[in-house]
């Protein structure tokens, strides 16, 4: 049997209430767990398109570039020597699953 991927720290129980309720108020994704941890200095940002179905996932660079594709990664990274040690392994453009029944 898999452990669970889930665990709870921060001096909490996975019994005590969470700090917001699933509801259809507001709309609900869910990221892939195999996401790798966003570089440091950089920065992933996801925005909910306007059919509210997908989402779209983007990475604000140091210097405040919007970049939307490895091959726009891989260019900064190219260009801007400071960040050779970051690893275009570390981005990842997959975008989390909307939950349908949160859709207005």
């Amino acid at each position: 049997m898999k452990e669970s991927p889930y665990v709870c720290d921060r001096n909490i129980s996975c019994d005590d209430p969470a700090d917001i309720e699933y509801n259809a108020t507001k709309t609900w994704a869910i990221d892939r767990l195999d996401i790798p941890k966003t570089p440091q200095d950089f920065k992933r940002s996801l925005v909910l398109r306007r059919d509210f179905f997908r989402m779209d996932a983007y990475y604000i660079t140091p210097t405040g570039n919007k970049l939307r594709t490895r091959n726009e990664v891989a260019a900064f990274i190219e260009a801007n020597p400071k960040y050779q040690d970051v690893k275009l392994s570390d981005f990842s453009f997959t975008s989390p699953k909307v939950m349908e029944d949160t859709i207005p």
